[in-house]
């Protein structure tokens, strides 16, 4: 597989720990999968060739937003019902946030969960289906990574005055 780069907005803390025990709660049932581990939980926001590096270095510096509200509101499949994942709403902020580095169409934001095979999905979704609760959570920084394997190349922390305005 080529290498590519893509650009992450970052959850904050409680919003880590509370994707985390979500993402447990599948994992504890023997699922491994082949989602990307090791990497804060994230909303991809773009995916881009090497040759973007500088650019979205650029872009990445210059942001000025604060931190971006978010409401997990659902799960869902897709991939061939290969991946399962956790979702916000989207909402305004989190349309710009993810239009100041691509205008890719079709764009689902999500929270991968687990990848793996059809029938592990299905079965990870029943788990997740008697656990998840609708929550509230926070991007507070964007991050520009290059896979595989991952490697972060550049964040940029969101002002967090800047969201109190």
């Amino acid at each position: 597989m080529d290498k590519f780069l893509c650009v992450l907005g970052i959850f904050d803390e409680q919003t880590q720990r509370t994707l985390g025990e979500y993402q447990q709660a599948v994992l504890s049932q023997g699922f491994t999968g082949r989602q990307t581990m090791g990497i804060p939980f994230h909303v991809t926001l773009g995916t881009f060739g090497l040759d973007c590096r500088e650019e979205l270095e650029a872009k990445l510096q210059a942001l000025e937003m604060g931190p971006v509200e978010v409401f997990f509101n659902h799960m869902g499949l897709f991939q061939g019902q290969e991946v399962l994942f956790l979702a916000p709403d989207v909402n305004r902020e989190l349309l710009a946030f993810k239009e100041a580095f691509s205008d890719e169409k079709g764009w689902t934001a999500h929270t991968t969960m687990l990848i793996d095979s059809r029938e592990n999905t299905r079965r990870g979704l029943d788990v997740l289906g008697e656990r998840f609760q609708r929550f509230s959570g926070r991007i507070e920084r964007a991050a520009l990574y290059e896979f595989f394997p991952s490697k972060k190349l550049g964040e940029k922390i969101f002002n967090i005055e800047r969201k109190r305005k």
